[in-house]
């Protein structure tokens, strides 16, 4: 938004000169016929010049996945149908939005290789084949893989190469009894991921194959979650374990997944892999594109729902909010 504020015209319109015979002018000066007629004096016009003020009106651009309960993706939606709420606030104006199909993955791989994952390293490179497989496009889709336990080591750079990834997959073995799960996840979020473009609509995602489990990170889980945050990184995490048994690090698999617009799955046998992996790709390549002015303009972090009528048992997969700063 541009403000422009365009002064008036000034114009001198009169000299003020002193009277001939005023209180202690001297004969010799009124002589001297200083009328302002007589100076021929002539007072140009002056005009100051145009200036701008510039204003930055702030935006909030949000990207959304749309899918039914069982997670397949729905009919293209419109804006009549969407509703968002801006710290609790209906927005009363969406400024843009649009659907965009095939949209190219920034994809890391977090692999826990601490022994706590052992007993699950062969279910945790079968999850990661068939997300190869299933999900990533080689020609537009961009995958870097990392192991982590007690630090973080990157395996592969990011590539489109399968067969690249597969051979650095083969390669990699456990290592440590440590777990620092919130420490790997902060560190990948803020390092290894490329800056925003917003000239390059990308999608990022990190896919973590953990237990859930942290045993001594520096960084607690909420700094994981707001590194995603500030980095637009969706997380998808997967755990592994039989069905109907709940394991202790679900909860943090899933609050890391809900927190930054992502969603936590649960596998137990490959019999689950298609259905899921199916699901993600029609989500992952999807995206809506949603921007508003920010009801509120106090700093700090800002929630944000997006409701969609009309459309049964609908999903709206997002990152809950954004950060905002005022200067």
């Amino acid at each position: 938004m541009l403000l422009t504020v365009t002064p008036c015209n000034a114009t001198a319109s009169a000299l003020a000169l002193p009277e001939a015979n005023a209180p202690g002018i001297g004969a010799d000066i009124s002589a001297v016929s200083l009328a302002a007629s007589d100076l021929n004096l002539t007072i140009a016009k002056t005009t100051l010049p145009e200036f701008t003020i510039r204003r930055t009106v702030p935006e909030v651009r949000l990207q959304f996945t749309v899918a039914d309960e069982h997670g397949r993706d729905l009919n293209p939606i419109s804006s009549d149908n969407l509703q968002i709420f801006d710290n609790r606030v209906a927005v009363a104006q969406i400024r843009e939005f649009s659907r965009t199909e095939n949209v190219p993955l920034e994809v890391g791989i977090l692999l826990d290789v601490s022994d706590s994952f052992e007993k699950n390293a062969q279910r945790e490179r079968q999850v990661t084949q068939y997300f190869l497989d299933r999900v990533v496009r080689s020609s537009s889709d961009r995958v870097a893989l990392m192991a982590f336990s007690d630090d973080v080591t990157l395996v592969q750079p990011s590539t489109g190469e399968r067969d690249v990834l597969l051979r650095a997959l083969a390669q990699i073995r456990q290592r440590s009894y440590l777990t620092y799960l919130f420490d790997s996840v902060y560190r990948v979020c803020i390092d290894r991921f490329t800056p925003s473009q917003p000239d390059k609509p990308v999608q990022r995602i990190l896919l973590l194959i953990s237990d859930g489990d942290d045993t001594g990170s520096l960084h607690p889980l909420a700094d994981a979650i707001s590194a995603a945050q500030h980095s637009d990184i969706q997380i998808y995490s997967v755990s592994v374990h039989p069905p109907r048994h709940s394991a202790p690090g679900d909860k943090v698999l899933k609050q890391l997944a809900d927190l930054t617009g992502g969603q936590m799955f649960v596998v137990s046998t490959e019999k689950d892999f298609p259905p899921l992996f199916s699901s993600l790709e029609q989500q992952l390549h999807t995206q809506y594109y949603v921007s508003f002015q920010p009801v509120d303009l106090s700093p700090g972090f800002h929630s944000v729902q997006i409701q969609v009528a009309g459309s049964g048992q609908v999903r709206v997969h997002s990152r809950p909010g954004y950060f905002f700063d005022s200067r």
